[in-house]
């Protein structure tokens, strides 16, 4: 075996057993801590946690408030990264649209989450409250992780397209895509976790109906703290879902490219 094909083992290997070792660790320490608090009450055991996530799964209406705040969460992120996409492409290709846009969103960067959901739960519906507030804090968040992508470009690349007229269409193409991509990658797989968290939390103020903070709600207010770490399981779960999603998609765009490199 060579070095490299080792490397690539171990490296493979790494990847499986680091998160193992860390989610074992979490689960001894969790462990610990509920044995030392002596109240299931206060903090369920693991296998009490377990039990009402397995009796969860056993319910209707679990499987309705995932669907409910998987797709609110992706139709808030859909609505900002379009959004973000559509602001952004002005704003790298003509300066002053970057600084008309710059006030506002530093203004929405400023505003308090908590601030979006109470002003929210005054103007809209249940159903419609997380994905405004989703809109509002994760806009801003995709709109300048595209501004700093685009600004990574080599500017004597952009220079040169310039000077030699390269069609619009393929600059985009052969040189915008290559530079911004990995970051753009790299932001949505961040971002996706952060929206989930977001939607839960506008959930539980909104009372959302099918809604995964709604489910944390009513077992917060019955006393029953097993399920409510059970639902922070799946929230965490999906999280970790949407983040491998995205990874695996930037993988398999990036084969394509290798792929098209080597034909080309």
């Amino acid at each position: 075996m060579s070095g490299a094909d080792a490397k690539k083992k171990l490296a493979a290997a790494s990847s499986v057993l680091y998160p193992i070792g860390a989610a074992a660790f979490i689960v001894a320490l969790w462990a610990v801590t509920a044995a030392a608090a002596g109240n299931e009450l206060l903090v369920p055991s693991v296998g009490e946690t377990f039990a009402g996530l397995w009796e969860m799964l056993g319910e209707s209406a679990t499987y309705a408030a995932i669907g409910g705040t998987v797709l609110r969460s992706l139709e808030g992120f859909a609505l900002a990264f379009a959004a973000a996409l559509l602001f952004a492409a002005p704003a790298v290709v003509w300066a002053p649209c970057r600084k008309l846009f710059a006030p506002f969103m530093a203004i929405m960067r400023s505003v308090p989450t908590m601030s979006v959901i109470m002003l929210s739960l005054l103007w809209a519906t249940g159903a419609v409250t997380p994905l405004i507030v989703v809109f509002m804090t994760v806009f801003p968040v995709i709109y300048s992780s595209f501004i700093a992508a685009a600004d990574g470009v080599d500017r004597k690349a952009v220079q040169m397209a310039a000077i030699y007229r390269v069609p619009l269409g393929t600059r985009v193409i052969r040189l915008y895509l290559p530079s911004v991509l990995p970051q753009i990658f790299e932001s949505a797989r961040s971002t996706l976790s952060l929206t989930l968290k977001i939607t839960i939390a506008a959930e539980v103020l909104a009372q959302t109906r099918d809604s995964i903070g709604v489910g944390m709600q009513q077992a917060q207010s019955m006393l029953q703290t097993d399920r409510l770490l059970a639902w922070t399981l799946i929230a965490v779960v999906l999280g970790a879902i949407a983040e491998l999603a995205v990874t695996a998609v930037a993988a398999a765009v990036r084969r394509l490219r290798y792929a098209r490199r080597k034909r080309a």
